[in-house]
């Protein structure tokens, strides 16, 4: 019994009904909660702890296997639609599918998306038609309400009236139930208008009469046997609550709960059962411990069985899992999939890190509340004082470090992993060492279980300690301690014989208190692990051998339009999993930004762009590559990349290349001028002496101070010896002087294309001076035999000029257009069209979902040489 999956709603009316999504449950909460104040007298908490203790064994065992059984049987709906509509499932298949699906979808669902999600993922991987699986989801999410509308229909007959405290509340009861009754006729009546079928397949006739009874009759069975399971913990806490008014009051509070939209009707369900039973004379105590056991028996334990049965059956689906949701966003059925794709891919993991978290909840709980003096009794009998003391200390500090832990298992970390395995497992024996607490061990070992199931998908080396989500699973640390502390200041306050060094099986209040100096070690442990323990490594700058390794590469493979920059020593190198292919990268904040596409043999770009991905997925960083061209943009798209245009990249046939023709007008002039300005033009191969260095370095120093600028880094050169010891120099002299410079980046490969990167002059230099070396620079190329010479970027040229374009395009367009204040982009594009260039787009590839903008920030404080720079302008 799937309670709550419900059709998500269509883009349109999502504004309010947004708002609805939230204010209902709030709604219903305190409306209920208001109810149950001024109806129930009391809660006796040791009372309660008496009645679970003395729940035997073998029976709760029962019940929470009819329990299990209760939750599979529901999957018999699926498999009886799935034989109607044909789908090519082996009816074993779709009963764990199901028994999966609803399993998470009663204790975790989010806007009706769970139950829906899980069945629709797992169809779209094993190449289910998404009419037919969609089609599925929609009869199985209407056939859940049937059996619920038939129970009443069938109790209000045999009179059997809920149980309520006053004659209003019987009315209103009376009043839900019979509108509840209503959806019976009215599924009848409505699935049988081809209007409102049609989200059916193509072809498909409406749903038969016979099926519609089977759906009834299998839905009322489902109810049956959730009633069933409630009945038998209601009886094992002491509750013998006659069938008929159970029913009467089970139906009523299940409907109240379905409207809430609160996942299992939790909150909404328990304070409606309970104040009905409190006013038909029921012990507070018995009622809450049976309503406890049930969520346990009914949530908890089918959701631990569905972790396991679904174990790794969505992992490595991400792809197709993206290209369904995006398909899905199409169908009439479901407008909008109310849940990212990525969460229900890695659902397991995530409520892995809630059991986790939860289990730390358990300890300190545990670790709260005193024992009833009948539990005292029998701990004295059978424990020593020491292990008492002792395994209550440590289970406080075990139980804080596994809440810190939930948020490393949630970003599967593998040293999370490492360290929560056997903290859990020693949790599970200190719970029988500090008061035989043998159900609370049990659940213990139950998640340490489900951890090791997952044990291959802990495959993260460290995660971001700055980002939201790690601040949000702190506060709740935080939060939990906090109240923990509250809990035990005041014991302590309100026991006027305390004292702190006084040990004894019943003294709680010293206990307790003792208890808050390990929870605040635990969180200190915890944060000081969390600092060294999940911090990223280190990334090392290569040393001279592994850039003559990369060089290595770049020449017999070629190094795209970026390779040489790589020989900065600013960049680290990564090397895909064959050692064959390079990347060259430099990290800002969590990005970790590579230049150009990685250079190697062509066929093995594709999986050098994979290894660079999943190495930064384990360091929880985003991997982001600068500057691609367009031939390989498919590569970065089949990789599950987003895309966006930086600019285009001018590049000149040098087999075109000549002084004559108007074409070469301007460098021709400045050839010409050359002469009359006594210019002389020199290429000088590494290595270079000091001399010719400090010369250079002169040059540098002086068009910098003349810009007001300050060096470059990452995309742009800079000056450094051992940067320009890599590749030729350009010189101009004049009259022997050194007035301008330039480093020649050389093509690499058999394809590669010969450029310039750092271009300097001193302040007096000869108008044209560099139209005069950029001009030998392309002679000098061409009599080298390279095929081509790059002009460089014209940034943001081309960008977002059509009214199709994405947004971020678009304001890109607007900063070209109106930007020139702050940089010539204009101006740069026209000079280097007059040399009629072929333009090829440049793009960054980045994963889904990150912004854009705050992407070319971070590349802007990289260039710059980090965000301190970037921001102060120095």
């Amino acid at each position: 019994m799937s309670t709550t999956d419900t059709v998500p709603v269509s883009p349109a009316r999502r504004g309010w009904t947004a708002y609805l999504r939230w204010l209902v449950p709030i709604a219903f909460l305190a409306l209920v909660g208001a109810l149950v104040w001024h109806g129930v007298d009391e809660f006796d908490l040791p009372q309660i702890q008496r009645t679970l203790l003395q729940v035997p064994t073998l029976p709760a065992l029962g019940v929470g296997a009819l329990a299990l059984v209760a939750v599979a049987f529901t999957g018999l709906v699926d498999v009886v639609i799935a034989r109607w509509l044909g789908l090519p499932m082996p009816a074993g298949e779709m009963l764990r599918l199901a028994f999966v699906a609803n399993s998470l979808a009663n204790i975790l669902n989010l806007s009706g998306a769970i139950g829906s999600g899980v069945r629709l993922l797992a169809f779209a991987a094993r190449k289910v038609e998404l009419a037919r699986g969609a089609a599925l989801i929609g009869l199985q999410v209407l056939s859940l309400p049937l059996g619920l509308s038939v129970l009443i229909v069938i109790t209000l007959a045999l009179g059997s009236r809920p149980i309520t405290p006053g004659a209003t509340t019987h009315w209103v009861a009376l009043a839900v139930l019979a509108a509840a009754t209503a959806y019976l006729p009215a599924f009848f009546v409505l699935t049988g208008r081809r209007r409102l079928m049609r989200w059916l397949p193509g072809g498909r006739e409406l749903p038969p009469l016979r099926l519609k009874l089977a759906l009834t009759a299998l839905s009322f069975v489902d109810w049956v046997l959730s009633a069933a399971v409630l009945y038998g913990c209601l009886y094992l806490a002491g509750a013998h609550v006659k069938p008929g008014p159970l029913l009467g009051s089970f139906a009523a509070a299940q409907t109240l709960g379905l409207l809430s939209l609160i996942p299992g009707g939790f909150g909404v369900f328990d304070g409606l059962m309970l104040l009905a039973l409190s006013s038909g004379g029921y012990d507070n105590a018995q009622v809450l411990a049976g309503l406890f056991l049930f969520r346990i028996a009914y949530y908890l334990l089918p959701l631990l069985a569905g972790l396991y049965l679904g174990s790794g059956m969505l992992v490595g689906q991400l792809p197709g899992i993206a290209r369904a949701t995006a398909r899905l966003q199409t169908h009439p059925l479901f407008g909008v999939l109310g849940l990212p794709a990525n969460l229900l891919a890695g659902f397991g993991i995530r409520v892995l890190a809630m059991l986790t978290f939860g289990a730390g909840l358990l300890l300190l709980a545990s670790a709260a509340i005193p024992a009833v003096h009948e539990h005292t009794v029998v701990v004295r009998a059978n424990l020593p004082l020491a292990a008492v003391e002792g395994s209550y200390w440590l289970s406080v500090l075990t139980g804080v470090l596994l809440l810190g832990l939930g948020r490393g298992i949630d970003g599967r970390l593998r040293v999370a992993y490492n360290l929560a395995q056997p903290l859990l497992i020693f949790a599970a024996v200190l719970a029988v060492t500090k008061g035989l607490h043998f159900g609370e061990a049990l659940f213990l070992l139950a998640i340490a279980a489900l951890l090791r199931v997952r044990k291959r998908e802990f495959t993260q080396r460290a995660m971001s300690l700055t980002s939201l989500t790690t601040f949000t699973w702190l506060a709740g640390l935080i939060v939990v301690v906090c109240a923990f502390f509250a809990v035990g200041v005041g014991t302590m306050l309100g026991d006027d014989s305390f004292d702190l060094w006084y040990f004894g099986f019943g003294e709680h209040s010293s206990r307790i208190v003792r208890g808050l100096f390990a929870a605040g070690l635990g969180v200190c442990g915890y944060l000081v692990w969390q600092s060294f323990a999940v911090r990223r490594p280190s990334l090392k700058l290569p040393d001279h051998a592994e850039l003559e390794r990369a060089r290595e590469v770049y020449r017999e493979h070629g190094g795209g339009e970026f390779g040489h920059l790589s020989f900065m020593s600013d960049k680290h190198l990564f090397w895909s999993g064959d050692h064959r292919t390079v990347v060259a990268y430099a990290a800002v904040r969590d990005r970790l930004v590579a230049l150009g596409s990685p250079c190697g043999p062509e066929g093995a770009i594709k999986r050098a762009i994979l290894d660079f991905r999943q190495f930064a997925d384990a360091q929880d960083r985003a991997p982001v590559f600068y500057e691609v061209l367009e031939p390989d943009l498919s590569l970065y798209h089949d990789l599950g990349f987003d895309l966006f245009k930086l600019g285009e990249l001018a590049t000149i046939r040098l087999d075109e290349f000549t002084l004559a023709g108007k074409r070469w007008e301007d460098l021709r002039q400045a050839v010409n001028r050359s002469v009359k300005e006594q210019l002389a033009f020199e290429m000088v191969e590494p290595p270079f002496d000091t001399v010719l260095m400090t010369e250079v370095e002169r040059v540098s120093d002086a068009w910098l101070a003349d810009k007001g600028a300050h060096e470059k880094s990452f995309s742009l050169g800079r000056f450094d010896p051992d940067y320009l010891a890599w590749s030729p120099l350009a010189l101009v002299r004049r009259s022997g002087e050194l007035i301008a410079f330039a480093n020649v980046l050389p093509p690499y490969g058999p394809n590669g294309t010969a450029s310039v990167d750092l271009m300097r002059h001193v302040d007096d230099a000869p108008r044209g001076t560099m139209d005069f070396l950029f001009a030998r620079v392309m002679q000098w190329a061409k009599e080298q035999g390279h095929a081509t010479f790059s002009l460089g970027m014209a940034p943001l040229s081309s960008v977002g000029d059509n009214p199709y374009a994405r947004i971020n395009e678009r304001l890109a367009a607007l900063a070209f257009q109106y930007g020139g204040r702050f940089y010539n982009y204009q101006g740069l594009r026209r000079y280097k069209e007059k040399f009629q260039p072929e333009w090829t787009g440049s793009y960054l590839a980045y994963p889904r979902g990150l912004w854009v903008p705050g992407l070319l920030i971070d590349i802007a404080a990289l260039v710059s040489g980090g965000y301190r720079r970037f921001l102060s302008g120095r």
